[in-house]
């Protein structure tokens, strides 16, 4: 026995077209949010890089017109560690220094150069912990400059930005106090703001 398809009736017309043109005006006043808000970023990273390089300070509070917090941003340190950059030279210096360690591996057509990856990453680890391509032999103390080792980045450095919680000192939590503010036209987000310039040389 075969089943008749309830036959599927098309949308309110006045309804439609309600929800369609409240979508794409919410999208067009997201785009230029976007766009004001990727300059508005760029320039508060520079200028919070500047802040540390000039200070140290790691963190900062956000505040509105009222000095009322409502948000944090924090530095967020990068990593770096050692890592081998030019293998001919450093294989020359396990070859000098720590033949133990050195070895070759014979392949069809060609022989090439084993170096301990265990004794690699310990000298790595050694490097990284100094801060400095240096490695300290633990048996006889003697230090050695390690020849292509270099500390490279590993993780890029960042702003880590919180808006506040509710508290019972202060019971609207970021966000909140942000609708607050625009409420009471105290915030106005749809204006750029004016960037600073690079301070050029003081003029007589």
């Amino acid at each position: 026995m075969s089943t008749v398809e309830k036959k599927v009736e098309a949308p309110d017309p006045a309804h439609l077209s309600a929800v369609l043109r409240r979508r794409q005006a919410m999208r067009a006043r997201l785009d230029a949010a976007e766009a004001l808000f990727e300059t508005v970023n760029t320039e508060a990273t520079a200028l919070l890089d500047r802040q540390y390089r000039a200070t140290k300070s790691v963190k900062s509070d956000v505040v509105l017109d009222d000095d009322t917090k409502f948000a944090t941003v924090t530095r967020v340190g990068g990593e770096a560690e050692a890592r081998v950059t030019d293998r001919e030279a450093f294989n020359a210096w396990v070859r000098d220094n720590y033949p133990e360690f050195f070895d070759f591996r014979v392949i069809p057509a060609r022989t090439e150069v084993v170096i301990d990856s265990a004794f690699t990453d310990r000298v790595l680890g050694a490097v990284t912990a100094a801060n400095t391509a240096q490695f300290a032999d633990p048996e006889t103390g003697e230090v050695h400059d390690v020849p292509g080792v270099a500390i490279q980045p590993t993780r890029k450095a960042y702003f880590r930005w919180l808006f506040t919680r509710s508290s019972k000192r202060q019971p609207l939590d970021g966000r909140e106090l942000v609708d607050e503010a625009l409420a009471a036209d105290r915030l106005d987000l749809d204006t750029p703001l004016a960037l600073e310039q690079a301070a050029g040389p003081e003029q007589p």
